[in-house]
């Protein structure tokens, strides 16, 4: 049961690691594929990985790290709820097909419209309160070991962005974020 918590911990920090690696400067400049395709094999693993490590996180044995009740059941309804609409509101602003490669994106803008004026990375923060919400939802182990790994990553991977943020449009991201 140990190793198996610990197997999963290690496959969600390999899945965040995976992401920001392909989803680099350095990666994407050294793969022989068109912006278009690359987006479409790196949307295509991502996916595939992602329902892999979510199938392998419900089969592992897990136990309630506390009783839920109807007050917790709520708040991470709500979380979770608040969450799928920051990422609703963040898509409004990405083409769908651009977004997973499927259309061919002319010129990367800076988004500054919608939630983005608001918030400085809402995909994250989207995906991290739909974490939480489901971890209190739902307190298994399993669930708190992926929203813990999500906890660890985040400084990495807002890091990680926000170089290739800066790297992309230079003095107009800079200003925005002072």
């Amino acid at each position: 049961m140990v190793l198996e918590h610990i197997l999963l911990f290690f496959f969600w920090m390999l899945y965040y690691s995976l992401h920001s690696f392909l989803a680099s400067h350095w990666v994407k400049s050294r793969v022989r594929l068109t912006p278009k395709l690359y987006r479409i094999y790196y949307s295509s693993i991502a996916t595939v990985l992602f329902i892999l490590l979510m199938l392998y996180t419900a089969a592992t044995y897990s136990v309630l790290i506390f009783a839920p009740g109807p007050i917790s059941t709520y708040i991470g309804l709500m979380l979770t709820t608040v969450g799928i609409f920051i990422l609703k509101r963040s898509f409004r602003n990405y083409n769908f097909k651009k977004f997973i490669g499927l259309k061919e994106e002319e010129s990367s803008m800076l988004k500054t419209t919608g939630i983005q004026a608001k918030i400085r990375h809402p995909l994250y923060s989207g995906t991290l309160l739909i974490f939480i919400g489901y971890f209190i939802f739902n307190p298994q182990l399993t669930n708190l070991i992926m929203l813990l790994s999500l906890f660890i990553y985040l400084p990495v991977g807002i890091r990680l962005e926000e170089k290739k943020l800066i790297d992309t449009f230079g003095e107009d991201y800079l200003r925005r974020i002072i």
